[in-house]
């Protein structure tokens, strides 16, 4: 402190104490970076979990594999989710993680072989053995052959091979005659609710005859009888005797039920169409992961109900995810409450809620998973909605292999962003403008049909019909024989609540309109929910309508209409054009407000059109054998997505963390890129899985004993690629992992239990203290983290001399000991004290904190008081790194010797550190020297 600090009034001795031995603050904890697939969660971007807790709430539980069931519906649970196992063993030691979701991604402009998703192919050259593709069921009401009815399509089957269609009674004629004609393409009768239907081969071989229903809880379900695991299609992963040609993919019971009704006792008829539109596919989904979003929300009609057209009013704002994919749309629901219109001349704009809700609940109990009230549309007003919410999102650049941030607002939601339409962002819109109601999902345009008048394929739609026995010809012709019929068939629709009073809400003004996720007649979550917010197949939008699709609904709380008119007690309904028929409260009073204040003012809204853009045939969309092996950027999706979510937190700057791992994948270019990142870095390890010859079930149908892999593989693939890094190290073999969430054993790559070895060791000593060893690298003793059962190899003295050779870490197994990590070697061939993994994460670690130090002299004068205020927080770090024996030694060189006149001039200052990193013990010698009873020991 300097003297003119001090104040001096009488005379005497001034003391003070001065402390220069206090510790930097370390900075908080990085953890790794682990990518791959998990249940759920944000994709191919960088997302920090502090807990494993944490991670399960925003990634989902680790899932073991083996499981079936409902694939197409519920998810792929076949193979385990590696990078979900690999946070539970760090995160049981650490506090912190980043995670990167991988879904499939394809390079721009990219052809189609190397396109992401998934497809099943029509072969349609005009022959008699045309197969593959998609197919729909299609149910209509009963009637007489001379009415008009309605039907939906109820079911879509995808088909590698061959072709389905539908057998028993044929419907009968005008005259009560059976028609003549092929079976493909014809309409059957139900036989009480019930359907029978034919899976064939090529050349109309029949493979199988199925009966089903549409009630779930028959044994003939659709969804019970049916394959519904798109994996069962793989040859390549499945044994010859539970192959399939075909799965069941959406059904539509809740659409199906509104439309047709109830289809467990009613008379109806059915037809097997293909579906297709032009040479448009319904089974082609090859596309990238994308977010699902709502429909454009629109406004209330300021203008004069004789001209009302919902379409017309002004679209407000929408609603994204920020997790791609296709969890969130079949798990989350936006509702809109509270709306209020402006009361006052200096505040002209009015306000509302926007609740983030469980897709699975039902009005009379909302389950709101967020709420932000009080919101408008206001730009320079602090609750704008988009203010409140958030408006960014990440927009990748293949060219600068970086994402680019667009939007104005941080995102305050988990799990929404708004898109607000760019007049009213600008504040040029309406100030009465209030959210009144939205557009539907997009959806295949109906089609009608009428044989009277013509037999060729309806106008615009997605369908195909069934002439000579070819369910996918160029033209819809029900039956050879001509029968009769008029009809019309709707896509798949979310249902709308209609009136207040539905579902028996204790209070009808809770009632909330628009969509309903509810079975008809009763509160429970409709299954079939899912497959309607899917998204539509690649060559059409699944968010603007073309000539073949168009919007499923169109909902305003301006049709909505009191049930008694005139009465005080009026419950709402909706109905769709009341407006205009001036039936509507907002018509009726002519003012918007008055449905308003009766109450009704709210309405909820759905999620769709996410993807994964996952190939679905596959249990594990990133194997090696076909996935990965021999892949570019531009000839395999799940090569580029992997590399992608590398180079997502390759910038220092947008990401920190000291380990890298990829748990399961080994291809040998995107381990080494993960290596070439880290080293550029300088601040980070990878570690990398080997290709070892070891295939899971994934990867192919081969005897387990086929596909094990052995210690000379790996060395002879390693050594190969000639790999000179001190930023990767690599581990052998593969171990079996107990999950104890669900109580399931799994084979697990050893960098899970690598990279949870590093989290308990730091945690029980330091981190650069050696990763191995019976102390602090006993996995039967649990340092993994996880719990370790057996290796898939047991490895020799031979086999662990020949691995550390060639600087792979043995995991071994001792009969007394256990399981345990017995080396710590980096992938650094080069003799030096960096070829060691304590002394690496040493570097690291020291490198980063140091760096932190600098970075607050940084733009200070460039004088001996900066140096010496840089030594002073740099000294006592290296110091106590050194007491916690990090460190034999060290030294700090910064003055006029390093920092010269010259770099003074270009505004460089230049330290030197000299660091003596201690070694850890890898080798013990000990001589036991026997001697005769008479020598001393002192000699």
């Amino acid at each position: 402190m300097p003297v003119k600090s001090f104040k001096f009034i009488s005379p005497g001795i001034f003391i003070n104490e001065i402390d220069n031995s206090q510790l930097p603050k370390i900075g908080e904890e990085m953890g790794p970076v682990i990518i791959g697939r998990t249940e759920r969660g944000p994709a191919m971007r960088p997302v920090k979990v502090n807990s494993f807790s944490e991670f399960v709430e925003v990634f989902g539980n680790p899932i073991p594999g083996g499981q079936g069931g409902d694939i197409w519906r519920d998810g792929n649970y076949t193979t385990p989710t590696y990078a979900s196992f690999a946070a539970q063993a760090y995160l049981r030691n650490s506090n912190a993680a980043t995670v990167v979701r991988l879904l499939g991604a394809d390079q721009d402009g990219v052809a189609a072989g190397g396109k992401a998703g998934w497809q099943t192919t029509l072969q349609n050259d005009g022959d008699a053995d045309d197969n593959g593709g998609a197919y729909g069921l299609f149910v209509f009401q009963s009637g007489s052959v001379a009415t008009s009815v309605d039907g939906v399509l109820a079911a879509v089957w995808y088909l590698t091979t061959g072709s389905i269609q539908l057998s028993g009674t044929l419907r009968a004629q005008a005259d009560g005659t059976t028609p003549l004609g092929d079976s493909a393409g014809a309409l059957y009768a139900d036989n009480g609710g019930e359907y029978k239907a034919l899976i064939q081969g090529a050349h109309g071989v029949t493979s199988k005859e199925v009966s089903f229903n549409f009630t779930p809880s028959s044994a003939k379900y659709i969804r019970k009888v049916f394959n519904t695991n798109p994996t069962l299609t793989n040859t390549s992963i499945t044994n010859t005797d539970q192959t399939a040609s075909y799965w069941l993919g959406q059904t539509y019971e809740g659409h199906l039920r509104n439309v047709v009704g109830d289809v467990t006792t009613a008379n109806t008829f059915g037809v097997v169409l293909g579906l297709d539109y032009l040479t448009n596919s319904a089974a082609n989904f090859r596309e990238g992961f994308r977010a699902a979003q709502t429909p454009w929300i629109i406004s209330q009609d300021l203008g004069v109900y004789g001209n009302y057209q919902a379409e017309d009013m002004a679209k407000l704002f929408k609603f994204h995810t920020l997790d791609a994919g296709e969890d969130e749309q079949k798990k989350l629901k936006i509702s809109i409450a509270d709306i209020k219109a402006s009361t006052s001349v200096d505040e002209p704009y009015g306000s509302f809620s926007v609740l983030i809700r469980d897709a699975r609940d039902n009005d009379n109990a909302p389950v709101v998973l967020e709420r932000y009230s009080s919101v408008n549309l206001n730009p320079n007003s602090n609750n704008y909605i988009a203010r409140a919410i958030g408006d960014q999102y990440l927009v990748w650049d293949d060219t600068e292999r970086s994402h680019r941030v667009y939007g104005n607002y941080l995102n305050a939601s988990k799990f929404i962003r708004v898109e607000v339409n760019s007049t009213v962002d600008a504040g040029a819109a309406d100030p009465s403008y209030l959210p009144f109601g939205s557009f539907g999902p997009v959806r295949m345009k109906q089609w009608t049909y009428n044989s009277a008048a013509s037999a060729s394929a309806p106008s615009n739609a997605w369908v195909t019909g069934g002439v000579g026995g070819i369910p996918h010809a160029a033209s819809v012709k029900f039956i050879d024989g001509g029968v009769q019929f008029t009809g019309s068939a709707y896509y798949p629709a979310i249902p709308l609540r209609v009136s207040a009073s539905a579902g028996g809400l204790s209070n009808p003004k809770n009632a909330y309109f628009g969509i309903d996720t509810t079975q008809n007649g009763n509160n429970r979550h409709d299954s079939s929910y899912a497959d309607t917010v899917r998204a539509l197949p690649v060559d059409v939008s699944s968010f603007a309508t073309s000539t073949s699709t168009e919007f499923s609904y169109m909902f305003s709380l301006d049709d909505i209409i009191p049930s008694t008119e005139g009465s005080a007690n009026a419950l709402g309904a909706w109905v769709s054009g009341s407006r205009l028929a001036r039936n509507s409260w907002t018509s009726l009073s002519a003012s918007y407000t008055e449905v308003l204040d009766q109450g009704y003012n709210r309405f909820t809204v759905p999620l769709c059109g996410g993807l994964d853009g996952l190939d679905i045939t596959e249990k594990d969309p990133f194997n090696y054998t076909r996935a990965l092996a021999d892949g570019t950027d531009s000839t395999k999706y799940a090569y580029y997505s992997a590399k992608r979510a590398i180079d997502t937190v390759a910038d220092p700057e947008v990401v920190e963390y000291n380990l890298m791992t990829m748990p399961g994948i080994y291809h040998a270019g995107l381990t080494s890129h993960m290596m070439e990142v880290c080293e550029s870095r300088g601040d980070a390890l990878a570690v990398i899985d080997l290709d070892s010859g070891y295939r899971t079930d994934a990867e192919s149908t081969a005897a387990v004993a086929d596909r094990v892999g052995s210690v000379s593989t790996a060395i002879t693939n390693l050594t190969a690629r000639g790999l000179n890094s001190s930023y990767g190290c690599a581990y052998y073999p593969w171990v079996q992992i107990n999950d104890s969430i669900s109580n399931s054993l799994l084979w697990a790559p050893p960098s899970i239990v690598a990279l949870g070895t590093f989290s308990s060791s730091q945690r029980k000593s330091e981190l650069w203290f050696a990763p191995a060893g019976f102390t602090r690298g006993g996995l039967t003793e649990g340092s993994a983290g996880i719990g370790v059962i057996q290796t898939r190899e047991r490895l020799t003295s031979k086999d662990r001399d020949d691995l550390y050779e060639a600087n792979v870490n043995p995991i071994a197994s001792f009969p007394a000991e256990g399981i345990v990590i017995f080396g710590q070697k980096t992938l650094q061939v080069t003799p030096s004290a960096l070829d060691r993994i304590n002394v690496r994460r040493l570097m690291i670690f020291v490198k980063k904190e140091i760096s932190r130090m600098a970075a607050t002299v940084l733009f200070d004068q460039n004088v001996p008081a900066t140096w010496n205020r840089f030594i002073s927080k740099a000294e006592p770090f290296l110091r106590s790194v050194q007491a916690r024996l990090g460190l034999s030694d060290f030294k700090i060189v910064l003055d006029e010797s390093t920092t010269t006149a010259d770099l003074v001039d270009r505004n460089v200052m230049y330290a030197k550190i000299f660091l003596k990193p201690a070694r850890s013990i890898e080798f013990i010698a000990l001589d036991f020297v026997i001697t005769n009873t008479g020598a001393g020991f002192e000699d």
